[in-house]
């Protein structure tokens, strides 16, 4: 009997087992099954999403990972694990130090012994982690931190509270009460969405005596972190009033879920999702602008002060090389842009010449036709070029034959030790009125050329006889202008300009001077002007500023450099004053 009993009772204990056994395999399977699904998530969380900067997708596959996890169904280890990657995520990718430590704590209290990795640690990350091992808060972060009531932002000039959170593509609401005693023009809110590379920006408007209020464009509004900051401006466009900034910005959880309670400014709804335009964030690299009307502001025109990129409808503000960020830019075009000048311009310009003339002597006198080199008959004895004229006719006379003809030329004393000399140097020369026409081919770059009339040219007839300078009193030029800076675009104000020319012109030098004639026993001083013929070949070059008294009309002032060539080279300084309009 006794026997019976306890073989009764082995078999009872071992169909116990067995049945036990039965049961646990299948639960030891599911927890394996729970945490290789973990294991995995957790991967591509650190291994792809966190190191292509896709720290929405990380948190979110984390966060994944430790719900499946519950309290039982992975090793604590492995729970710690999420945790404490998820506290990396929160630190250092969405800039969350509140939510990071927190994560931190609690894998502190599954593993005391766990530690970060050392791939992803950075200063940051690790004075979090250290805190949250002693206990202690953390440092300060972007957003309003925890606790009810109302608080100033991280740091600034208005009274502001963020609100926590926002459904995506849904306006996020902006109000600030300013705080401070500069009289504000003009307040901005500078921000900066999930997949955006840059900072955009949107006014606030005045709302009752000391309020400022203003909603961010809907379509900017994507999934994950919202930044931002605020700056108030004076009447000479200074930021003179803040409240966060680049380095502490505010931030908006975005969810894709509706909040409980929608943000919405004072005594005003709430504002509505606007439609989806695809699942690109705005400004991410390598997206395409959805079509149809832009969802932000146009910005500020070109030629106006800036701060940033985000100010100008061409998204590019440009400033001196290394420049303050707080210094002021000037809009600029795009690149690629269509042209916004006047490219046909005509004008009146106004030259006056001085001629830096050569020395000689006896520059009067001319060969008689008896010389010993009858090739040489008639012409001027001296070398340099010089025609001497005696109240507009040509002085000697030129032989013609007749005695007669030869009294004046033998007149002239010769060789003269006083007289009959130019010293030579800087002379007056001709004055010249031209008409231009001008084509900018781009914003800085014209082509074009001048024609006119050449005055106060050399006004006796033997000059032109003999093949020196030009006979005709015009002026025909080619040449092209470089301007700097902004060029033709510039609206008012000073631009500099370059420019390079060449044609066929008079060149005509005028210098007064003394002969001393000999009639018999006596003798006499006769004053009479010597005449420098240069040309008719000519290249020039110079350089002025050009005033814009708008982007029609500008009054160019310079001087050209120029180098008459025919007659050796005559060099020439000419200030040049005129008036352009552009169609």
């Amino acid at each position: 009997m006794e026997s019976r009993t306890r073989s009764l009772l082995v078999t009872t204990a071992l169909s116990f087992g067995l049945l036990v056994a039965a049961l646990e395999v299948p639960a030891h399977a599911q927890n394996a099954k729970v945490e290789a699904a973990a294991k995995a998530l957790q991967k591509k969380a650190m291994e792809e999403d966190y190191l292509v900067t896709e720290f929405a997708k990380a948190k979110e596959k984390l966060d994944k990972a430790i719900a499946a996890c519950g309290t039982d169904k992975c090793p604590p280890a492995l729970r710690a694990q999420l945790h404490r990657d998820l506290g990396v995520v929160q630190v250092g990718g969405l800039n969350d130090k509140v939510a990071g430590q927190a994560a931190f704590v609690e894998a502190i209290k599954l593993d005391p012994a766990i530690a970060l990795d050392k791939d992803v640690a950075t200063k940051e990350i690790t004075a979090v982690f250290e805190a949250a091992k002693k206990g202690g808060a953390p440092g300060p972060g972007p957003g309003p931190g925890p606790g009810p009531g109302p608080a100033k932002g991280p740091s600034g000039d208005f009274i502001h509270v963020p609100v926590p959170a926002q459904l995506v593509r849904t306006s996020v609401p902006v109000y600030a009460e300013y705080a401070g005693e500069e009289k504000l023009v003009k307040v901005i809110a500078r921000y900066k969405a999930f997949g955006m590379t840059e900072y955009k920006q949107f006014e606030l408007q005045k709302m009752g005596e000391k309020g400022w209020g203003g909603q961010s464009p809907c379509g900017d509004v994507q999934t994950g972190d919202f930044l931002y900051y605020i700056q108030g401006f004076n009447a000479e466009n200074d930021p003179v009033a803040t409240a966060g900034s680049r380095a502490e910005p505010y931030k908006v959880s975005v969810k894709a879920q509706p909040v409980a309670e929608p943000p919405h400014l004072p005594n005003q709804p709430a504002p509505t999702q606007c439609a989806d335009t695809g699942d690109c964030p705005p400004d991410f690299p390598g997206c395409k602008k959805p079509k149809g009307p832009e969802t932000g502001p146009s910005g500020k025109p070109e030629g106006e002060a800036c701060l940033e990129d985000s100010e100008c409808a061409s998204s590019q503000c440009k400033k001196d090389k290394g420049a303050d960020p707080l210094d002021k830019g000037v809009c600029t075009a795009p690149e690629g842009a269509k042209p916004k000048y006047r490219k046909f311009w005509v004008g009146l310009q106004l030259g006056f010449d001085f001629s830096f003339v050569p020395s000689g002597d006896d520059v009067c006198k001319i060969h008689p036709t008896n010389a010993t080199d009858a090739d040489r008959g008639g012409l001027p004895v001296n070398d340099t070029g010089y025609y001497c004229v005696d109240n507009g006719a040509d002085y000697p006379t030129r032989p013609s034959g007749d005695p007669e003809s030869l009294k004046q030329n033998y007149s002239i004393e010769f060789p003269s030790a006083n007289n009959n000399k130019v010293q030579g140097g800087l002379a007056p020369a001709t004055f010249r009125i031209l008409a231009s026409a001008d084509y900018g081919i781009t914003r800085n770059i014209l082509i074009g050329g001048r024609v006119g009339l050449v005055v106060n040219t050399y006004p006796g007839a033997e000059g032109g006889i003999d093949g020196k300078g030009f006979s005709a009193p015009i002026h025909l030029e080619a040449r092209g202008t470089y301007l700097f800076g902004q060029g033709l675009e510039k609206e008012s104000g000073i631009t500099p300009y370059v420019f390079f020319g060449a044609g066929i012109s008079n060149w005509d030098a005028r210098v007064g001077i003394q002969v001393r004639e000999i009639d018999g026993a006596s003798k006499k001083n006769r004053p009479v002007d010597a005449w420098y013929l240069g040309g008719p070949g000519f290249i020039g070059f110079g350089g002025g500023v050009r005033l814009n008294v708008n982007q029609r009309l500008a009054i160019p002032l310079g001087v050209r450099m120029a180098l008459a060539l025919g007659n050796g080279v005559l060099p020439a300084l000419s200030p040049e004053l005129g008036i352009q309009y552009g169609f």
